[in-house]
């Protein structure tokens, strides 16, 4: 349900690092993400969009679980983290520490369609 990335590529010397995060995949939308300690965020799924997800800073519970399915994860994300979340699995952030992080899609957001869908009792 979650795909975590390991990353690909590391340097360092006396200049500084490069650290490789990711090098798969076509992203067509890229957000900057910040969040205060204590905030739920998400809680959604999409049916057609791929997300990733780079953790910046802080820390972050992401619960995860599949539509239509009692199946649920829970992962603990810090700072250098980096996953992908598919189609049609529910997630939700529970920010335990102020945090940022990167959020790139796979297709931009439709505004006035976005592929946004939350879980109700009928689902």
């Amino acid at each position: 349900m979650i795909k975590f990335i390991d990353h690909y590529f590391q340097y360092s010397d006396e200049r500084g690092s490069l650290l490789g995060l990711i090098n798969q995949g076509n992203w067509e939308e890229i957000n900057l993400i910040t969040s205060q300690q204590d905030v739920i965020r998400g809680n959604h799924y999409h049916k057609d969009t791929i997300e990733l997800f780079i953790i910046l800073e802080g820390e972050i519970e992401v619960t995860i679980n599949l539509v239509n399915s009692k199946l649920s994860e829970i992962y603990t994300v810090h700072s250098g983290d980096v996953f992908i979340i598919e189609p049609m699995v529910n997630h939700t952030f529970n920010v335990k520490k102020d945090s940022k992080w990167l959020n790139a899609l796979n297709k931009k957001t439709n505004q006035e369609h976005p592929d946004i869908h939350r879980i109700t009792k009928e689902s």
